[in-house]
């Protein structure tokens, strides 16, 4: 495992959102000592599935890691949860329109 991503893991670990982007739905009702499913029972009751709190979580979390100069691509790949830079770049591309190294350009020109 990347050096980056170790340490970027053990700082966030009281975060929800962060484990359920890093480890998924089961680990944090894991960690939060309820079921899956009354953990899919909150989200909804506060108006949105997992999925999507995952999603908002993850496109958040890759601008703030973006805008880090010192950090390559798979490492932040790495801490979103994904295996490498191409499922990564796919997911950028999804969400924002462009690959993760314009995204990177656009963010440091603002």
């Amino acid at each position: 495992m990347h050096r980056f991503a170790a340490n970027t893991r053990d700082n966030s670990v009281d975060d929800p959102l962060d484990v359920l982007v890093r480890e998924g739905g089961k680990a944090l009702a894991r960690r939060d000592g309820v079921s899956f499913r009354t953990l899919r029972r909150r989200f909804k009751n506060r108006g949105m599935t997992m999925s999507q709190a995952r999603l908002t979580r993850q496109a958040s979390m890759a601008v703030n890691l973006l805008q880090l100069k010192d950090v390559n691509l798979k490492d932040v790949a790495l801490r979103l949860g994904y295996s490498g830079a191409p499922s990564f770049t796919k997911f950028v591309r999804r969400e924002f329109g462009v690959t993760p190294g314009v995204l990177r350009r656009q963010l440091q020109e603002h």
